[in-house]
């Protein structure tokens, strides 16, 4: 073990943690294209592997923001972009994946690669306002304390009129047809190899998770310093600024071993 390692601290799954979440929605369709700027991060957008597994079929964005305050590996921030359903080669038909995420520590973005190939790197998290009582403003910067211009913004707020808190379940999926799941392939090795460790394998992954307490709010992606006619001032191009989202509260999730596919 090497001594970059050795300041990881590895854990295996099953995992349980807790946090709160915002997550956004939005329907694209996959004749616009998928914009691969957006979609990967540039180690997983130079592997083939990667970006060029399964046909991206469009469908369902989504963002989640979430401030996990219990880990086996301690608490951390974490920005997801899930950008609809690909097709899965071997006949596994078509599912979910992240092909993004950014978190603020080192020990999740190894384990989250080893464990389950979710392909994460770590940014800076940068808060206006508080991230559990909206409205409030996060920014997402490169780790490099030299850059200030950020490269991902959104905004949380209330809704205008009174909506009732109520509880959620990924278990609300699988009624409505939609697989709790994601399917996700190999990663590249990236450098420090010690924390963007590669994987040589495809994954199924899939989670169970609970809030007691979720309710509605609005989600705004209007991205600082763009212009009016900037194809990407709403950060995704071709879709509106406000959106309707999921603030989960007391959250649980449970991340247990993923099933190896054959491809």
């Amino acid at each position: 073990m090497s001594s970059g390692l050795a300041r990881v601290k590895v854990v295996p799954p099953p995992w349980t943690c807790h946090y709160e979440a915002y997550v956004g929605a939005f329907h694209v369709s996959a004749k616009s294209g998928l914009p691969r700027n957006l979609a990967y991060e540039p180690l997983e957008a130079s592997s083939a592997e990667f970006t060029e597994a399964g046909v991206w079929k469009g469908g369902m964005v989504m963002i989640q923001l979430l401030r996990y305050s219990s880990t086996p590996v301690g608490p951390y921030d974490e920005m997801i972009l899930l950008p609809g359903n690909f097709d899965v080669p071997g006949g596994h038909g078509s599912h979910t994946r992240i092909t993004r995420i950014y978190v603020s520590q080192r020990d999740t973005t190894f384990n989250g690669r080893k464990n389950w190939n979710i392909p994460k790197h770590i940014a800076r998290f940068k808060y206006t306002g508080d991230f559990s009582a909206p409205p409030f403003t996060v920014q997402l910067f490169p780790d490099d304390p030299a850059v200030n211009t950020p490269f991902f913004t959104a905004s949380l707020q209330r809704l205008a009129f009174w909506t009732p808190t109520f509880p959620f379940s990924s278990n609300v999926l699988k009624w409505l047809g939609i697989p709790n799941s994601l399917v996700q392939p190999p990663l590249p090795e990236g450098e420090p190899k010690e924390v963007l460790c590669g994987t040589d394998a495809w994954y199924k992954v899939t989670t169970s998770i609970y809030s007691p307490k979720a309710k509605l709010v609005w989600l705004d992606l209007r991205q600082p310093g763009k212009e009016a006619d900037d194809e990407n001032r709403h950060w995704w191009p071709g879709i509106k600024r406000w959106h309707v989202g999921l603030w989960l509260r007391d959250t649980r999730m449970d991340l247990g071993d993923p099933e190896l596919l054959e491809v």
